[in-house]
């Protein structure tokens, strides 16, 4: 009988449940969907191929949680840095600083899935999960008294994809921030009905 590193086996089994988990959404981040096997997130997180059918009973299972936990790990920093913000201007710089940050440090769980072949059961909730991120700025987009708000987020969004692209090719990210800051607020503030 294995060892348990927690004083109860409950805890135990959390604790061994969340470094699946963590390993899965590290693969998922830094390789792709096609990573996120069984044997691999194993092998990340230092236990037996078994061990995590313990706890996930298929590899769709296992990128299913990775994707939701990759898009909550996001929300939560997006919300976190939304926080402070009152207008729909402190609301669109918060959210195009935050979403930068997380794509510049390798946090952008749809990048990950882009050109993939996700299982039936993660493709749906991809979707709902995309349109929760989006749904700050388009919030803040229709305070401003955007009718179009939701075109105008993803092409906000289009253009911080665009800017991480500058950071991991070498630009400064400060100066990258201030750029992409001052044009995403001009774009959304210049020829409003």
């Amino acid at each position: 009988m294995p060892r348990i590193s927690a004083p109860t086996l409950a805890e135990h089994q959390a604790k061994r449940r969340s470094d699946v988990v963590d390993a899965a959404v590290h693969l998922l981040l830094v390789s792709g969907p096609a990573a996120v096997t069984p044997a691999a997130v194993a092998s990340s997180a230092g236990l037996a191929r078994s061990s995590v059918y313990q706890y996930f009973p298929s590899s769709g299972a296992l990128l299913a949680i990775a994707v939701e936990d990759a898009f909550r790990r996001t929300l939560d920093s997006l919300h976190e840095a939304l926080v402070g913000a009152t207008t729909p201007a402190d609301k669109i710089s918060a959210y195009v600083d935050a979403a930068l940050d997380g794509a510049i440090e390798g946090h952008r769980p749809m990048a990950s899935l882009a050109g993939s072949d996700l299982p039936q059961e993660c493709q749906q909730r991809v979707v709902e999960l995309h349109h929760e991120l989006l749904a700050p700025l388009v919030e803040a987009l229709a305070e401003l008294g955007h009718a179009d708000a939701e075109a105008q987020a993803a092409l906000v969004n289009a253009v911080l994809v665009a800017a991480a692209g500058q950071v991991v090719r070498g630009e400064s990210a400060h100066s990258v921030h201030d750029r992409i800051r001052r044009f995403v607020l001009a774009a959304v503030s210049v020829g409003r009905p």
